[in-house]
């Protein structure tokens, strides 16, 4: 004798399981994440600086994107460490 099929609204419900766990696991990797970023406080960029030295860190930065070198993911990571450093007058 065969096993009966599953429902389509048993189907659906099982999906949705699946969803609501895997969005709640990522929700925790993330907070996991900021925590583990608040830990870690950039150091202060101090007046000695070389500005001019950061555009051209940010100049490189869009290169190795537009060239296929890193990830967006990496270049949105690597730009915002530079922007923290940056100072605008």
């Amino acid at each position: 004798m065969a096993r009966p099929r599953s429902t389509f609204g048993k189907l659906q419900r099982d999906q949705a399981k699946r969803a609501k766990a895997k969005a709640k696991q990522e929700d925790r990797l993330a907070r996991r994440e900021d925590k583990a970023d608040a830990e870690q406080e950039p150091a202060p960029a101090g007046p000695a600086e070389d500005q001019s030295a950061l555009l051209e860190q940010f100049a490189r930065l869009h290169e190795d994107l537009a060239d296929g070198r890193i990830s967006i993911e990496d270049f949105e990571v690597r730009q915002e460490e530079l922007r923290s450093r940056l100072q605008v007058d």
